[in-house]
Parts: C-alpha cells; sequence; structure tokens
C-alpha cells in the first residue's frame, strides 16, 4: 500500500515538474514571436517537440505555437513508430489551405477527426496571413474541441498559434483572449 502511495505522489510531482507558469503581460515564444498575455498560462514542457501552453491542463486546453518552420521542414516531429506516414513538411510556396492540410494531418495521426470549418485571410505577425477555425474529435475520448489558428510565411519560414479546448464552456471563455494575443504578436527583429 506504501509503495503506491509513494508511485501516486512521483507521478504527481513528474506532473507538476513539467508545467512552468506564464506570466501576464509581454512573453517571447522560441525566442522570436512576441506575444502579449491578458492572463497567467502554464507552459507543458515534458514530450511536446512545440511550445505548448494551457490554463485548464494539457488534457483539456492547448495554445501551440509553431514558430519560424523553415521550408522543407516538418510542422513537427513524428513518434517513430509513425514515420511510413506522409511527412507534414512545410514548403514556402503552399498557401493557407496547404498549410491548414499540415495541420489537419497532425492533428488526426491518432485517428481523430477534424472537420474545416472557415478559413479566411487576416494580417498575422506584420504579414498577409491566414485564419482558421475547425473542429476535432478525439478519438481517445470522443470530446468534441473547437480550435482556431492564425498563420503566415514570412521570409520563407512558417509561424502558427493554434489553440483547441472543449467547444462548450472552455473554447468561448478564451477565444477573445487568443485572438487578441495573435492578432498583436510579432517577429523579433
Amino acid at each position: 500500500m506504501n509503495r503506491l502511495i509513494v508511485l501516486a505522489l512521483c507521478a504527481a510531482l513528474a506532473a507538476c515538474a513539467a508545467m512552468g507558469k506564464v506570466d501576464t503581460g509581454q512573453q517571447i515564444v522560441a525566442d522570436r514571436l512576441v506575444v502579449d498575455l491578458q492572463g497567467p498560462w502554464n507552459e507543458f514542457n515534458h514530450g511536446v517537440d512545440v511550445p505548448t501552453w494551457t490554463v485548464e491542463g494539457f488534457a483539456v486546453d492547448r495554445l501551440q505555437f509553431f514558430v519560424g518552420i523553415k521550408n522543407g521542414e516538418p510542422i513537427a516531429k513524428r513518434p517513430k513508430d509513425e514515420s511510413k506516414q506522409r511527412p507534414l513538411t512545410f514548403h514556402s510556396s503552399m498557401n493557407a489551405h496547404e498549410v491548414v492540410a499540415l495541420f489537419e494531418g497532425l492533428y488526426t495521426q491518432d485517428g481523430s477527426t477534424f472537420t474545416l470549418e472557415r478559413i479566411e485571410p487576416i494580417t498575422f505577425i506584420g504579414e498577409p496571413g491566414f485564419k482558421y477555425s475547425y473542429t476535432l474529435v478525439r478519438r481517445s475520448d470522443d470530446v468534441r474541441l473547437a480550435g482556431v489558428g492564425y498563420g503566415a510565411i514570412r521570409d520563407g519560414e512558417l509561424t502558427v498559434i493554434d489553440y483547441s479546448a472543449p467547444r462548450l464552456g472552455f473554447f468561448p471563455r478564451y477565444e477573445d483572449q487568443i485572438e487578441k494575443m495573435a492578432l498583436g504578436a510579432h517577429l523579433r527583429s
């Protein structure tokens, strides 16, 4: 019994160690992207290869930053056992729909279902960019998520901010904050 308690305590401490606080105000993501936060977030830094923040918990909401992806690079690393799948490689000649298709591939690699709801032109990081809205039904638990992404290609490099959360309750709670943060984002010189 004591052994189980110790293991549970170790697991809880490991989860806490994987999180770091991100304070309100101006923050720099991936040494390049500057965003202004209206409230505190938590940075999840264990087992992810892109900066990932959350307010409610990693399994509930995710704010991910794909910053400075160069021509010919993947948008995210794939687990080794999925190497036979189509690579999710960015090319600077891609249009907005092709970039969103990369993210659809990323988010459905586990069998989840992605539905693009809307894509529209916007100005993001000072460049002509795009905003996309989507619904994702997670395969693991059948939770329906709402998501929004903001992206642009600058000097041949892709930058995308993507947020997803359960569509009822959590997504509407942070949607305006995410939009304000994304539309005010800029790259450091």
